[in-house]
């Protein structure tokens, strides 16, 4: 997370009283789920500035303290703008409950709505019909329902609309602020001033889908949490496992997409002098196999009932020894004490970022790395898996080449052909896998990344362990690059979609996500991540990064 986030979330919980309140990728969560608040203007994606950073937080922390969300998502209407226009009342009705004595927090949130219409007016939010309508609404609103008045120049521009609205929702809004104190009569007026407001829209097009697509066109109504509402209906409904993503990332096609175990990637005579290599490779590292085994035991072994042993001198009386006792009353070793023995239920998802830019990384630390990890955890009877994504082809392949003998429609998604390897698999030993995991030692077949469908494919795999506790660890250099994808869709594409992967598999799932760069910091897209120094020989202290991770404060 970064730290303007941070910063964010705690201004957050503090108005909102809800410790478990975030921020994560420009959108808000409580207890890790998705809290869809469609409020254009508290977008947080358009303005870096501090002080309406700060207002965002105030209000957002209003709409916690003073909405009843269960209550607000059964009275949603599903009709995009509709649900725009509902979801502005709830937040104004919320804002309308704030304590007349916190000036500073009112006027963190003016200065905030005010830099957001702004900076809708110079972006062109008038020039559309339905961009219009929803500044001009949200304009009447505040003025209300919180005595606050547009600018002049705001005004001037939303006076003729806003005679035209009064005359179809007037009743409607006079009606609310009589209702602030109680959402669910509150929302009679708001849904039915919604629905008015949809159906002139639909009357002036061809219908609601040009609506929507109007509304997804300007960015300056496209709010924190635009696509959350289904990822509520959907917490609601399935909250504990993983399911497919719901955001604007598809993919256009996947035909072309490949799977290959690491011993199909090269010929059988490449892979042995591969596997050569990496032998040499770990003998010449100060790193003793059974040591690092007993070094990881604490962190993945668990202690379990290993019955009684006898023969003590002090305990529960054994059974066993009743004989001895009647023979010798004065003998102390009658007695049996509970003992415990270590126990393992754990697997662990390696999953590499085996691209063009880790070829002037340490791959080959990396592959000695993973390595030396399965043969250390198999000896703990630990579950292991080492995957490793790339593209089959450079700048797209086949799929581009298919888009564009379709016409290039555009937003067309990932137009690549991803390439998905398994060097272990959890049903192999490490023995039986060595020529694969020794595939990691050839570059050739390392070229761009799609990291956020490879970190869903390894989750994926890692729930069908059937292990009680599960760890996945990315290693990684940095973002995700794929150059066809980012060419012909918007900017941060491919990044965007990774932190969405990570935070379902955050949110829905019982697995414990770690990363470890090998160059620049992981923590904008995991925030439970850690560095490794992979320059010259590898020490014990080079296998802390699972430790770091996951509890233990050394290997």
């Amino acid at each position: 997370m970064r730290s303007e986030e941070r910063l964010t979330a705690a201004s957050l919980r503090a108005v909102a009283g809800e410790p478990k309140a975030e921020i994560r990728g420009h959108r808000l969560e409580v207890d890790y789920r998705p809290v869809g608040i469609v409020v254009p203007y508290l977008s947080l994606e358009f303005d870096d500035h501090d002080e309406r950073r700060r207002g965002v937080a105030d209000a957002l922390g209003l709409r916690l303290r003073h909405s009843d969300r269960n209550l607000h998502l059964e009275l949603s209407p599903t009709v995009p703008v509709e649900r725009i226009i509902f979801d502005i009342c709830e937040q104004f009705r919320c804002e309308a409950r704030a304590d007349p004595s916190l000036i500073g927090l009112r006027g963190n949130i003016k200065i905030a709505f005010d830099r957001w219409s702004d900076h809708a007016l110079g972006n062109g939010i008038g020039e559309t019909g339905t961009g219009l309508l929803v500044f001009t609404v949200t304009h009447m609103l505040r003025a209300r329902l919180l005595r606050q008045f547009a600018k002049e120049n705001v005004d001037d521009l939303i006076e003729g609309t806003r005679a035209n609205l009064g005359k179809l929702v007037g009743h409607a809004f006079r009606e609310m602020p009589l209702h602030v104190h109680d959402q669910r009569a509150f929302a009679v007026p708001a849904l039915e001033m919604a629905r008015l407001i949809g159906e002139m829209l639909d009357d002036a097009t061809l219908g609601g889908k040009q609506v929507e697509a109007a509304i997804k066109r300007n960015r300056m109504l496209i709010p924190i949490g635009w696509e959350t509402l289904e990822e509520e209906i959907e917490f609601v409904a399935s909250p504990a496992h993983l399911v497919e993503p719901v955001s604007d990332y598809r993919v256009y096609t996947r035909a072309n997409d490949v799977q290959v175990s690491g011993d199909e990637l090269y010929r059988e005579f490449a892979l042995r002098g591969l596997r050569n290599d990496l032998d040499a490779a770990i003998s010449q590292q100060a790193v003793s196999i059974s040591r690092l085994a007993q070094r990881l035991g604490p962190l993945f072994h668990q202690p379990v009932d290993g019955g009684l042993i006898g023969g003590q001198d002090h305990g529960r009386i054994d059974r066993s020894r009743l004989a001895q006792i009647v023979a010798d009353p004065l003998n102390p070793y009658v007695h049996a004490l509970p003992v415990q023995r270590p126990a393992t239920n754990a697997a662990v998802t390696f999953v590499v970022d085996t691209t063009g830019s880790m070829k002037v990384q340490h791959y080959e630390a990396v592959a000695v790395l993973c390595d030396s990890y399965v043969r250390a955890l198999e000896a703990l009877d630990v579950q292991t898996e080492v995957l490793g994504f790339s593209t089959n082809s450079w700048a797209g392949g086949a799929s581009l080449r298919q888009w564009e003998e379709a016409g290039s429609p555009v937003d067309p998604g990932r137009v690549a052909d991803t390439l998905h390897i398994v060097y272990k698999s959890f049903g192999r030993t490490w023995r039986q896998s060595r020529k694969s995991l020794a595939a990691m030692m050839r570059v050739d077949h390392y070229r761009e990344g799609v990291d956020g469908e490879a970190v869903r494919w390894a989750a994926e795999r890692l729930l069908s362990s059937g292990a009680e506790r599960k760890y996945l660890v990315l290693i990684s250099d940095g973002q995700p690059m794929e150059a066809a994808t980012a060419t012909h869709n918007r900017s941060l594409y491919l990044v965007d979609h990774l932190r969405f992967v990570v935070d379902r598999i955050q949110r829905t799932t019982d697995i414990r996500l770690g990363a470890v760069s090998v160059d620049h910091t992981l923590d904008e897209f995991i925030t439970n991540s850690t560095v490794a120094d992979l320059a010259g020989t590898l020490t014990l202290s080079s296998y802390g990064v699972l430790a770091r991770l996951f509890g233990q404060s050394t290997v």
